[in-house]
């Protein structure tokens, strides 16, 4: 008979590889990277542009930055992602986004 601890692991171990994979597919996520240079060995920004954290245009409506947002915090927000360590890019998700509402003028 199995070791029940070993199956419950072969299962979150699956479970695990199949989330990655899906990440790795999904395309806001591929857009986000992209856009933050990640995997980029090329030239890099001097400083960090928020827009293209967000995989969007300066020129890009309001509401288009706003969905991106949404979209983005859902995958990245640690209590959805499903997974621990996706902390820090939603933090850079949200100063990005702070601060093209404050640019924008929807900051109060």
């Amino acid at each position: 008979m199995d070791d029940p601890l070993k199956a419950a692991g072969d299962l979150m171990q699956d479970w695990m590889n199949q989330w990655l994979q899906e990440m790795l597919g999904d395309r806001v996520i591929k857009q986000y990277w992209s856009a933050a240079g990640i995997g980029n060995t090329g030239n890099q920004p001097k400083g960090v542009d928020p827009y293209r954290v967000l995989g969007l245009e300066k020129t890009d409506p309001d509401d288009q930055v706003k969905k991106r947002y949404r979209e983005l915090a859902l995958k990245l927000h640690p209590d959805t992602a499903g997974v621990k360590g996706t902390e820090f890019l939603f933090q850079l998700v949200l100063a990005a986004y702070q601060q093209i509402s404050r640019e924008r003028g929807w900051a109060k």
